[in-house]
């Protein structure tokens, strides 16, 4: 089949599956508690990781932006396959340790371009329009995926053992190595001063203090994708601290990435008939407010939380990264989404050990009514911020 710049689509399809094809999700939990770490070590190696993908984010963004998209997730493929061989030959903390920064660094390249690579194939297209049903569908398709991955993962350990599941994610992960290969580079404006050190501080300096468009939609979004992203580690703690085995586990995690994976792949038509601004007050007021929730509740109006957690979480991705998507420059797309993500990574550095932290210190119950009050207000600033700033640009539909 000849490639062509639609082409480029599936073949970000199968990096997306390739990174959310989860395997170890399900058994990750049990697999560090089998390995003598707590749930402090468990937040401490997760914020390792986040902390080694924020430090690289904007400099492998700009990367992205000055060698081109596909160079950078090139590299990130390779990196993130890397990093689970590393997982599943090594034990105990220090050598996950080791894995967790193999995989951040390959995070990093990816984390942007594979956003920025979409948006700008459209755009080459003239389908820009289509950003928001492609992006939902990409989101979708890697929570199927992680779905069927978290029966298989399930089935696995059952069967074999908990390391055989990471030797397997390793395969998997490899899956992404021909897909980069085999993309095309979208035309774009290209960076037209001298590229540097000079240039990331400028971009920097105007996508977060001088575009206030643009500062204050990357605000909310990544308080958001801070959230989103604990919660992911914080159900896991939360099954585990409630004797909740990986018979259970699995099911419960098939269904909340089920109602991901259907809500994303109608992000847009859910967003056209909420309109903008309802989506983006139920994003601010129900996200953080799963936490609060959480942390008062037994375990089956628990999941229903989290349910209704996942459900928003659908839309909310999509949503956010194309408010941030329109308000930037194309030739430096990659290295604004990658300061998001920078933001999000760094959220999760200091919001992940604060609740392990709170957890060892008093319970896990106090640390999750903390950590959602907190959110709450953040995500509550944030969003007067972004309706102040776009005004009439978020309207009902």
């Amino acid at each position: 089949m000849q490639r062509t710049l639609q082409t480029n689509i599936y073949g970000l399809y199968l990096i997306k599956l390739s990174k959310w094809f989860m395997l170890i999700m399900p058994i990750v939990a049990l697999y560090y508690t089998e390995n003598g770490l707590n749930a402090y070590d468990i937040y401490l190696l997760q914020a390792i990781y986040s902390l080694s993908v924020a430090v690289l984010e904007i400099p492998s963004g700009y990367m992205a932006d000055i060698i081109g998209r596909k160079k950078s997730l090139v590299m990130g493929s390779i990196l993130g396959t890397l990093g689970f061989v590393v997982y599943s030959l090594s034990s105990g903390f220090n050598g996950f340790l080791l894995a967790e920064i193999t995989l951040g660094l390959g995070g990093s390249f990816i984390s942007g371009s594979d956003s920025a690579l979409l948006y700008d194939s459209l755009a080459s297209m003239k389908k820009e329009h289509q950003y928001l049903r492609l992006e939902g569908r990409i989101t979708s398709l890697g929570n199927f995926a992680e779905t069927i991955a978290a029966i298989c993962g399930g089935l696995l350990a059952a069967a074999i053992s908990y390391r055989f599941v990471y030797i397997s994610q390793a395969c998997i992960a490899a899956i992404a190595i021909p897909a980069s290969l085999l993309l095309i580079e979208p035309h774009r404006e290209k960076i037209a001063i001298t590229p540097g050190f000079k240039h990331i501080l400028q971009v920097c300096r105007e996508s977060l203090f001088v575009n206030l468009k643009l500062s204050s939609t990357l605000l909310l979004s990544a308080i958001t994708g801070t959230a989103t992203l604990c919660m992911a580690w914080t159900a896991q703690v939360y099954f585990v601290h409630m004797g909740l085995t990986e018979k259970l586990i699995t099911p419960l995690w098939v269904a909340l990435n089920l109602t991901v994976a259907v809500v994303a792949a109608f992000s847009s038509t859910v967003v056209e008939k909420m309109g903008t601004r309802k989506a983006i007050l139920s994003i601010v007021l129900c996200i953080p407010s799963a936490y609060i929730f959480l942390g008062n509740v037994r375990l089956v109006p628990a999941i229903v939380v989290l349910l209704l957690f996942y459900a928003i979480r659908g839309y909310a991705t999509p949503l956010l990264k194309e408010l941030t998507n329109s308000h930037c420059l194309s030739e430096t797309r990659a290295t604004v989404l990658s300061i998001r993500n920078m933001i999000i990574r760094f959220g999760f550095t200091l919001l992940g050990p604060f609740i392990g932290g709170l957890s060892a210190k008093y319970s896990l119950s106090f640390a999750l009514q903390a950590s959602g009050l907190i959110l709450l207000i953040l995500s509550g600033t944030a969003a007067w911020f972004l309706f102040r700033q776009l005004g009439n640009e978020v309207k009902e539909l």
